[in-house]
């Protein structure tokens, strides 16, 4: 009751009507309000941007519900891998006695790489919908081939670095590069703005140091193996 009491100050929910002895009267639209706030919290958006969300013209309550499933299917898979490794490190250590410390850091690359408030911390509210209700359209082979195809090239790309960038094999990277990127903007063609913003975070450094992401010196190579 004090969260309800605590949303209603911040004017996130309020009740439909009084009694005549001042309680509080909340209504089915109330209740769904009510419901939109939890769930985006639990998400991790802070209250503030929660009002801002369910506030905005032309919200769509039902529209919201589906990305919502959907982002937190995805963040139980998440969950599920961190669990899954550390459990693994777990079993190895009851087996042997002694820690396998490769186990270790696989449960700790686990958790690192979890979503969490990832997203939320590069992206607005209303483009992190987007990106869910992307993904929702997207067949998930296709997400996952791509995801599987820029893991491979990426480790390629890294392990080149050293090659003279006008190789042969220097420009068959860049060429697939090019590629799968062009592939996987393919993707984004309805959300101009999403591509976009992706664009001025990697400008402005915001993944670097994150494995699974390209990196300014896979940029740059790729750029003079293109120039060479």
């Amino acid at each position: 009751m004090r969260t309800l009491h605590h949303y209603h100050r911040l004017g996130l929910v309020q009740p439909s009507a009084r009694t005549e002895a001042g309680y509080r009267l909340y209504g089915q639209p109330d209740l769904l309000r009510l419901q939109q706030v939890l769930t985006l919290r639990c998400l991790g958006l802070p209250l503030r941007r929660i009002r801002e969300v369910l506030d905005g013209v032309g919200f769509d309550i039902a529209a919201s519900l589906r990305i919502q499933r959907h982002a937190l299917r995805e963040r139980i898979e998440e969950l599920q891998r961190v669990e899954w490794a550390i459990g693994n490190a777990l079993s190895a250590q009851e087996r042997s006695g002694a820690w396998d410390w490769n186990l270790v850091l696989a449960a700790a690359e686990a958790a690192g790489n979890s979503g969490g408030n990832l997203m939320e911390q590069y992206y607005t509210p209303e483009q992190v919908a987007q990106f869910a209700e992307l993904r929702s359209e997207t067949p998930p082979e296709e997400i996952k081939a791509v995801e599987r195809e820029w893991t491979t090239l990426l480790s390629e790309v890294r392990a080149s670095r050293g090659l003279d960038p006008a190789s042969p094999e220097a420009k068959a990277l860049a060429v697939r590069w090019d590629a799968l990127q062009e592939r996987t903007m393919a993707h984004f063609a309805s959300k101009p703005g999403l591509m976009e913003a992706i664009r001025r975070n990697y400008e402005a450094g915001s993944f670097e140091g994150m494995d699974r992401a390209p990196q300014a010196e896979d940029f740059a190579f790729i750029q003079r193996a293109r120039e060479a």
